[in-house]
């Protein structure tokens, strides 16, 4: 599956794929499988650069950093996995990277509004980690391993310092493997609905080509983008194509590979 020749190698395919005229020839006509050899190499490369940026995230919080910080945090008491002092409080803190640390107990919701990307949200029931727009939300209780606790800010100390050992080994493990599989599911199921597109795309052309041959032109017309949005949206956190933009640029390429097949020729299994 993952044979490395240099023409059709899954590691070069990547990049390749941004600027090689030659694909249509060498790949998607004369290539074998459906293409997931490239999206799977992707997927891995994906998920280890987010496995290193988790644990250069948790480095970052060392305690006594995070303890510096917190000095003015008041005395937090929770009883039956419930924040119940302080009241009607709420304070804003800001950490390490960008990252900030917000309690409030001013109202009993258990979700806050207009989230700020990476924002550690204490409300009275749970804690929420934003990041970007995406919310994750975990009971107080499972936490911290109790359903009654009091926290003050030299406690935390002992607590981030506890935590942040266990995570080291566990978090970067973790989040490569729930990486892997989600962006190959994604990266599959976006080259799938582009195949069924090329059908469209070559229905009033002279190109016939076959199922496998569909795929593997799906699969190098959606890797660039798929490799821009994660450097550049993803991981520098700077922009990325959009959706539209997105689409556009990989009906350019699906295009153009389908110019490089001479019309009339079918292309071989």
């Amino acid at each position: 599956m993952f044979s490395c020749r240099l023409k059709t190698c899954p590691m070069s395919l990547l990049f390749r794929s941004f600027y090689d005229k030659l694909l249509a020839e060498s790949y998607i006509q004369s290539g074998h499988g459906i293409g997931f050899s490239p999206l799977f190499v992707l997927a891995v490369l994906s998920a280890l650069v987010y496995a290193v940026y988790s644990l250069l995230f948790l480095s970052a919080f060392s305690p006594e950093m995070i303890t510096e910080k917190v000095v003015d945090l008041p005395t937090i008491e929770i009883r039956d996995g419930k924040i119940v002092q302080p009241e009607n409080f709420f304070q804003r803190f800001t950490l390490a990277n960008g990252v900030h640390l917000t309690l409030d107990t001013t109202s009993d919701a258990e979700t806050m509004k207009d989230p700020s990307p990476n924002e550690i949200y204490i409300s009275k029931n749970g804690v929420q980690f934003v990041k970007g727009q995406k919310i994750e939300l975990m009971p107080i209780s499972k936490l911290l391993g109790t359903e009654n606790a009091t926290i003050t800010a030299e406690n935390i100390t002992e607590f981030v310092d506890r935590v942040s050992g266990e995570m080291t080994f566990i978090l970067p493990l973790f989040v490569f493997l729930i990486v892997v599989p989600f962006l190959f599911l994604k990266y599959i199921i976006l080259v799938y609905v582009l195949a069924l597109f090329s059908y469209l795309a070559t229905l009033f052309s002279k190109v016939s080509l076959h199922f496998e041959n569909r795929m593997r032109l799906a699969a190098v017309s959606a890797i660039p983008v798929f490799i821009f949005n994660f450097i550049f949206g993803t991981l520098f956190g700077l922009f990325d194509l959009g959706m539209i933009a997105g689409v556009l640029i990989t009906l350019v390429y699906l295009y153009f590979h389908l110019s490089q097949i001479p019309a009339g020729q079918t292309a071989e299994e």
